[in-house]
């Protein structure tokens, strides 16, 4: 029996395995080998702090060109915009999965293609049933964690929430890059979304995506969103592959910490950006969290997580507050035309 089996290798996963394994036996899944993530691939302040204080340096071969250091952001419906002063580390996000991966102390069992079905708690722990090369097995473990993202089948299996959560559907295409960019730039149009959408240069190549509520068509509005951008503001060449995922934009309704021998973290548990989408640094804090509670005393996990995490749910319900004015086309505009925080000319 394992001490701790978590569901999903990404950053949460990963994290939460590398910061146990020196007290426990953790098993680490994930329905598949390391691929690309429909993601922007830019680590933000935030999640800089938490690498510092982990010790982490990312490798040249992670890290693509430019670095970004102000936002462009434009109203495709007023075509007003304004520049901010920013700093992004950009990267390669499945190279960065691949590196944190391989920091894994050799004493986590990690294992690939593995598809989690669903799980029972017993007396002693948790029975999950899992499936990998076709054929259906099964693991125990007195705990068990979720860090399968947004789209979380531990947590639909906890909770049977997942019509409930407030989603999108982020669709991302990478293009030829046929001229120099050197900034990151969102764009929003209300008559498309009520999210946001982004372009990020990637070395000779550009990704473009946008974030589109399930129903209304996102794949007839994405195709839209291209079609303004490269109409009025950036040249791109042909587009190379095209990619798409949920994501949540979470209120604080929708977190859930897990219950019982069961836990979530990351994106499965509502923790990410509600206001730019941004889910690293939530992935490690919330990784953080849930390894203190386990760590301190397995028998009040549940409410020692709950403790650990109020600052995260403080962080999104300022998110949520400050979303209410990116979001509002007049107080957006408002913002635009007066300049706050803008980047100067020097």
């Amino acid at each position: 029996m394992f001490d701790i089996i978590i569901i999903g290798a990404g950053p949460a996963g990963a994290t939460l395995a590398r910061l146990l394994a020196a007290e426990k036996k953790v098993l680490l899944l994930d329905k598949k080998k390391n691929d690309e993530k429909c993601c922007g691939g830019l680590i933000a302040p935030d999640a800089q702090k938490i690498l510092a204080s982990f010790d982490i340096g990312i490798p040249k071969n992670i890290v693509v060109d430019p670095q970004l250091f102000y936002v462009r952001s434009v109203d495709l419906e007023t075509k007003r915009e304004q520049k901010y002063q920013r700093h992004y580390t950009n990267i390669n996000r499945k190279l960065l999965d691949e590196y944190t991966l391989s920091m894994l102390p050799k004493n986590v069992t990690y294992k690939s293609d593995v598809m989690y079905l669903n799980h029972k708690e017993t007396s002693d722990g948790v029975t999950v049933n899992l499936i990998k090369n076709g054929k259906p097995y099964q693991e125990k473990c007195k705990i068990l964690v979720g860090a399968d993202g947004a789209f979380s089948k531990v947590r639909v299996n906890l909770y049977n929430d997942f019509k409930k959560l407030r989603k999108y559907i982020a669709i991302q295409g990478v293009y030829k890059k046929t001229s120099d960019i050197n900034h990151y730039a969102v764009f929003f149009d209300h008559a498309l979304t009520d999210f946001y959408s982004w372009l990020i240069p990637k070395d000779d190549k550009v990704l473009i995506g946008g974030a589109f509520k399930e129903k209304n068509n996102p794949r007839k509005r994405f195709d839209s969103l291209i079609s303004k951008i490269t109409a009025s503001y950036y040249k791109t060449g042909k587009c190379l592959s095209l990619d798409a995922c949920y994501i949540l934009k979470p209120r604080l309704k929708d977190i859930k910490n897990g219950k019982g021998r069961v836990f979530l973290i990351g994106e499965a548990a509502g923790y990410i950006s509600p206001s730019s989408s941004e889910g690293l640094s939530y992935a490690y804090k919330s990784a953080i969290a849930l390894s203190k509670a386990i760590k301190k005393n397995t028998q009040k996990i549940e409410s020692n997580y709950k403790k650990y995490t109020k600052s995260l749910c403080r962080n999104i319900f300022i998110k949520n507050l400050k979303a209410i004015v990116m979001y509002n086309k007049i107080l957006r505009n408002l913002i635009f035309k007066t300049g706050i925080s803008s980047l100067k000319k020097i």
